[in-house]
């Protein structure tokens, strides 16, 4: 994998855009899943596999890539993250608050923080709410800092749930719509096991993604080897 995907991996997995009140999971404290991402851009589809852990003490999480190449990524909280490649034994380090953990679906969900998938928290401002029967529609307003590149995001809530959002770019064109689906109980909190983005390049450019999550498995089922797996220290640091 390369680094461009690496990092590409990275993003959309653990980021869909979005912090506000921390109102921790009383029974979930560390989870694994399975997670299967397939792209498709002009007929061509790319399917990418890994398992992922992560638990809420420090916002650790190690993803193990095996599909298309053997790939460990290491973030956590601080934006701390690591890419190590076992078949060349080298290691690529970063620190970017892009990468942090707090910015993942994982923390919002497993922190309750499905009312504005933390969108509050980065400086956005809810310009109005609509009813329509049980969808909840809200419109967020983007911060100045990120208003070169995003106008506002609309947010739809089934009950309590986020099911779609949608983003607009400084021009007023739709940039991305991301739909969840597919919830499950996990310990206290329900959790989306599908997740379907688009990103639209232009008007006839985009790219569909689908990412599934399975065997899910939270607290003392977890696989403590991937959580405990460390980055051998005879690794060659890479730029």
């Amino acid at each position: 994998m390369s680094k461009k995907i690496s990092l590409f991996t990275v993003l959309s997995f653990i980021g869909l855009v979005s912090s506000a009140l921390i109102v921790s999971s009383n029974s979930v404290k560390k989870i694994s899943v399975n997670m299967v991402s397939r792209s498709s851009k002009s007929g061509k589809t790319a399917t990418i596999k890994a398992e992922i852990g992560y638990q809420l003490a420090g916002g650790k999480m190690i993803s193990h890539f095996t599909q298309p190449n053997d790939q460990y990524i290491i973030n956590n909280s601080k934006g701390e993250v690591s890419i190590y490649d076992p078949a060349k034994n080298t290691v690529m380090q970063q620190v970017n608050y892009m990468f942090s953990t707090e910015t993942t679906q994982f923390f919002y969900f497993l922190n309750n923080q499905k009312s504005d998938l933390g969108l509050r928290g980065m400086g956005f401002v809810n310009k109005a709410t609509k009813f329509d029967k049980n969808l909840m529609i809200s419109t967020w307003l983007a911060p100045s800092k990120l208003s070169k590149s995003i106008k506002q995001v609309e947010l739809v809530h089934n009950g309590s749930n986020p099911i779609y959002t949608k983003y607009i770019d400084a021009n007023g064109q739709v940039m991305k719509k991301v739909y969840y689906y597919n919830y499950q109980n996990i310990g206290d909190i329900t959790f989306p096991l599908a997740i379907t983005q688009i990103d639209f390049f232009t008007a006839k450019d985009s790219v569909i993604s689908k990412t599934t999550y399975s065997d899910v498995k939270v607290n003392e089922a977890v696989n403590n080897n991937l959580l405990n797996f460390t980055i051998p220290n005879n690794a060659k640091v890479v730029k």
